[in-house]
């Protein structure tokens, strides 16, 4: 006979034993995880405020693909990159904007895609303005946006002319290599 101990602080879960409350009690969550140079960055859980600027942006996006059918994808974290340098680089930014579905799988985009997007967080500032930053120029990436919350701006770095542009959040600023898609800052005033 097994031996079992009389209690047990973990219990095995299936679908035919335990409701959804408890299998969401008890399941593992896995870290999302950026790789850079074989470097493991393990992510923090964005907040709710850094979830809302998010959806905004992504909603703005979404406004212009309607205007634009088919020109492009857009995704959103967890869907990561894998850029050039032998896969030793993998990100996962906020939202990026895909041109060309070729470089797509059902996970990630092989590749640099044309436009990237970081919602800065206090904890994330020096990853986001200087280590992908660095990554994504090098990767080729068109355009890198920043948008910092905490100084309410929004960056664009137009890799492809070597300028830099930004707006506070009662401006807006328009994406050079999808003409027509304008992101309007003064829809994240609010977001704090």
């Amino acid at each position: 006979m097994k031996d079992v101990p009389e209690e047990s602080n973990e219990r095995e879960c299936n679908a035919r034993e335990c409701n959804t409350r408890e299998r969401s009690a008890n399941a593992v969550e896995e870290p999302l995880a950026e790789r850079i140079d074989g470097r493991i960055y393990i992510m923090r859980k964005p907040k709710r405020w850094h979830q809302r600027i998010v959806r905004i942006l992504k909603e703005m996006i979404e406004e212009y693909r309607k205007k634009n059918p088919g020109l492009c994808e857009v995704r959103t974290a967890p869907f990561g990159l894998t850029l050039a340098g032998g896969g030793t680089t993998y990100l996962i930014p906020d939202l990026c904007v895909i041109l060309d579905r070729g470089k797509l799988t059902e996970h990630r985009c092989n590749g640099a895609p044309e436009i990237v997007i970081e919602v800065v967080a206090p904890e994330s500032q020096y990853m986001d303005y200087r280590i992908k930053l660095t990554r994504y120029r090098n990767a080729g990436v068109k355009e890198y946006w920043i948008v910092d919350r905490d100084w309410d701006h929004g960056y664009v770095y137009y890799f492809d002319d070597g300028d830099m542009d930004l707006a506070s959040f009662s401006g807006a600023l328009g994406s050079r290599v999808c003409r027509g898609l304008v992101f309007d800052f003064s829809r994240l005033k609010h977001q704090k």
